[in-house]
């Protein structure tokens, strides 16, 4: 479903005409792989003045993207996984004689979490030390530049490695259920990303880079 949604997302969006931050937001919302909301989000964003009729910076894609998925899924599936490992090790797998080890909880901590607060706190760093200007002028082609560069490539070698990867045998063996099962969930999410996105916050996502 992730690679359907690289394609089915920003189709949709362009046929409805959505702005490039309302179909980051739609997407952050949608897709379960980052890599595949990030692919469809730039491919969105890329349309951005080359075709009439999709209003926004090509850049807004993206943005409305991380805010929606890194910020404000990932992170919070963190904290809620923290709290779930910590109730787990001190209540639910609780044997007899035996004391909850901290150390339960740290293996089952998502370390990614980690990563995009470090990442959060040295980006904080370099850019509070530039006005927005200055940093468009002087960090963007420096830093964020060849930043956006390693993304495409770590994107076409992750699409690389999931098609080696792929065995349908396997898939097939484990019957139709969990596919419709999570086909289900799919639906489900893009339905109510796209009112959460396109209709409650359209204003707020539509004047992202304003």
């Amino acid at each position: 479903w992730a690679i359907v949604m690289i394609f089915f997302l920003p189709g949709v969006s362009r046929i409805l005409g959505l702005s490039t931050g309302v179909a980051g937001a739609w997407i952050g919302t949608s897709e379960f792989a980052d890599a595949a909301g990030f692919a469809a989000a730039q491919a969105y964003g890329n349309l951005a003045g080359s075709v009439p009729g999709i209003p926004g910076s090509p850049d807004d894609a993206v943005n409305g993207f991380v805010l929606m998925k890194v910020i404000g899924r990932d992170i919070w599936i963190g904290i809620w996984a923290l709290v779930l490992s910590i109730v787990a090790t001190t209540r639910w797998d609780i044997k007899d004689g035996v004391k909850p080890n901290a150390a339960d909880i740290w293996w089952r901590f998502p370390k990614f979490v980690l990563g995009f607060f470090v990442a959060s706190l040295i980006m904080t760093a370099i850019s509070s030390q530039f006005s927005l200007a200055e940093y468009k002028k002087d960090v963007v082609p420096v830093l964020t530049g060849p930043i956006k560069a390693m993304r495409t490539w770590a994107f076409i070698f992750s699409f690389l490695s999931i098609g080696l990867t792929t065995r349908f045998r396997e898939l097939a063996s484990v019957g139709a259920k969990p596919f419709w099962a999570f086909s289900a969930g799919v639906v489900v999410n893009v339905t109510l990303g796209f009112v959460l996105s396109a209709v409650v916050f359209a204003k707020y996502w539509s004047a992202l880079s304003g």
